[in-house]
């Protein structure tokens, strides 16, 4: 079975423990590593020495199983781990688990890369593909440019946890502020490095100076938009919307090159 690694696993003095129980699952030996189900949670683990163990999840892309290293566990310490985020584990109650256990509690993900053998986690199992890849190596700053669905969000995401200080994050919109931000926090993490903020351009704004009136909105906009339209007919009134607010300030052109 294909074994990827958690981005942000820290095997510390285990780390040739690690490598030996990887090289166990892929060559399906399930015995010598001892996997159990960690009952009554989705995880499952396996042994790297007497006292520390491996927490594993399963996905299955395609037709493939693969199994996800997530989190090393020293001396039984179930209680601290970030992915159980205090779930109560009576080792006495663990359930003996094999191949078929795995097969039947791996989730479905969209996609995993066909040779990388790392992943990254945000809300959900990311796997890059070798632009986004090369993107996330690229040292700040940089300028990143996609359609809608093409990862941004999660890539933008990722290289922020990279980072460490004072970090700001802004978007448009107050409610994709608030779901970045789950994003990032999702699954237990935390990053004592750092400290992030997630911020709507008018909260930004707000925290310089509260600016006079008000913003206008889409439905203001439309009442405008109608008394013009006649002027306006390659267009809509929404799609017009969106150019004011999001493009006005950009180059004829369009978007920058990459030379530029």
């Amino acid at each position: 079975m294909r074994v990827l690694t958690y981005a942000g696993l820290e095997p510390g003095r285990l780390k040739t423990a690690l490598k030996k129980a990887v090289a166990a699952i892929e060559r399906d030996d399930w015995r010598s590593v001892d996997l159990k189900k960690l009952a009554p949670t989705a995880y499952f683990r396996i042994k790297l020495d007497q006292a520390s163990r491996l927490l594993l999840s399963f996905v299955r892309y395609r037709e493939e199983t693969v199994c996800l290293a997530l989190e090393v566990i020293p001396n039984h310490a179930y209680e601290k781990s970030r992915f159980l985020r205090g779930a109560r584990i009576d080792e006495a109650l663990i359930e003996e688990a094999g191949a078929a256990q795995a097969e039947a509690a791996a989730t479905p993900v969209r996609y995993l890369h066909p040779g990388r053998g790392e992943f990254h986690l945000l809300d959900k199992v990311i796997s890059f593909d070798d632009a986004q890849e090369a993107i996330y190596r690229l040292p700040p700053p940089a300028i990143l440019v996609g359609s809608a669905g093409s990862g941004k969000t999660a890539l933008t995401l990722e290289k922020l946890r990279q980072a460490e200080g004072e970090l700001l994050y802004v978007t448009q919109s107050p409610w994709l502020a608030r779901n970045a931000r789950e994003l990032y926090f999702a699954n237990g993490y935390r990053n004592d490095a750092q400290e992030p903020q997630f911020l709507a351009y008018r909260e930004f704004l707000e925290t310089l100076k509260v600016p006079d009136g008000r913003e206008v909105n889409f439905q203001a906009f439309k009442a405008w938009f109608e008394r013009h339209r006649q002027q306006y007919r390659f267009t809509d009134a929404h799609q017009c919307f969106e150019e004011f607010r999001g493009v006005i300030g950009s180059q004829p052109e369009g978007v920058l090159d990459e030379p530029a």
